[in-house]
């Protein structure tokens, strides 16, 4: 019988799964109000969230991979269940690529990227192999933490005189029409429609109703951080500044400056990009074993490491520098795998499960 998590480690989880990398990214500046564009979002993800939560209500709490077997049948339905496996790998290993990319920036610029790789493929293959249980207890460490280091963060920007909400304006200066346009081109496929992620957890969540509760509530509290987020970098660096920014969070970290005393806090930024992209790394790596558990029938604990190292190592090839990986995550990955995997294959597997439940009722 499975553990199941707590409504504290199951928000936790969540809510450190959703800011991630996100929360040092931001949302992408497709339209200069970027910090509306996680509010507008919220109502097509709720709609996207409630396809994963009568998935699971319908599946009668089956985990992901169970969930496609039962709709596809054993043959298409085992192609699906390795499709997500991989799927879950790659965008750990984006998110990975992430973290080495901030490293590299603001911490360790003359270490190979291989070596910087390398320790954290150990550290999340090691908080994977500790099952769900370990990784809700860590997630509420995680979470203190994460939001300890962003409440400093901000009030040290507000010490040093770099928050201008000037800055902000002009306020839908493209009308509310762009804004909700990019919430549908960027932020409902990431970070929000890779929830989907812990529908491979099964009934490890403790059911549809606690899923429905703790994820609206996790939902909330995202959208809350990340829009503030956003907000923040905005009356820090202005909206110019922000279309040219990469790590637009790290750049306003540079800008703090308390009586010539405290200065550059570039390491609060990396903490909570580290922190968040070891939970969240640690979650897909652990999904993508319970699928290989699923096809192949072995422990899953003995596939985590050697697809930890496949994580790493696509990580570094995943994309030549920067560029080719930010725009790989907004172009191609959205409409060659988030859709697909994140919209069209849950909803019709929900609709064939549906038939399939009428037709037995008949």
């Amino acid at each position: 019988m499975e553990s199941k998590l707590t409504g504290l480690q199951l928000y936790a989880m969540m809510l450190v799964f959703l800011l991630g990398t996100s929360i040092i990214y931001g949302t992408p500046r497709l339209v200069p109000d970027s910090w509306l564009i996680d509010i507008a979002a919220i109502v097509p993800y709720l709609l996207l969230t409630g396809i994963y939560l009568a998935l699971f209500w319908t599946g009668c709490d089956r985990n992901l991979y169970e969930l496609l077997v039962a709709a596809w049948g054993k043959h298409f339905g085992k192609l699906f269940a390795l499709g997500y496996s991989v799927y879950f790998l790659y965008i750990a290993s984006r998110n990975l690529r992430d973290m080495v990319e901030l490293i590299l920036t603001a911490l360790l610029r003359n270490t190979p990227s291989f070596v910087i790789v390398l320790a954290f493929v150990g550290i999340v293959a090691y908080a994977a192999c500790g099952g769900i249980i370990a990784l809700g207890r860590l997630s509420i460490l995680i979470a203190g933490m994460v939001l300890f280091f962003f409440v400093v963060l901000t009030c040290l920007l507000y010490f040093s005189d770099s928050i201008d909400l000037e800055r902000v304006l002009p306020f839908l200066s493209e009308g509310l029409g762009a804004v909700a346009g990019a919430s549908l081109r960027s932020s409902i496929w990431f970070p929000y429609g890779e929830v989907l992620v812990f529908l491979a957890f099964g009934s490890s969540l403790g059911g549809a109703k606690t899923l429905r509760k703790i994820g609206l509530f996790s939902l909330l509290s995202a959208t809350a951080i990340l829009s503030f987020s956003n907000l923040l970098q905005t009356s820090v660096l202005g909206i110019e500044n922000m279309k040219y920014s990469v790590f637009a969070l790290l750049d306003a970290a540079r800008l703090i400056n308390i009586e010539n005393f405290i200065t550059r806090m570039d390491a609060l930024v990396a903490f909570i990009i580290i922190f968040g992209v070891i939970v969240k790394s640690a979650i897909f790596l652990y999904a993508s074993a319970k699928g290989a558990e699923f096809l192949f029938g072995s422990d899953w604990r003995g596939f985590a490491p050697s697809l930890a190292l496949l994580i790493g190592a696509l990580s570094i090839k995943v994309s030549r520098n920067n560029a080719e990986h930010v725009s790989e995550g907004l172009v191609y990955a959205i409409y060659w795998l988030h859709i697909p995997f994140q919209l069209a294959i849950p909803l019709a597997t929900l609709l064939l499960l549906r038939l399939r439940l009428n037709h037995k009722e008949a």
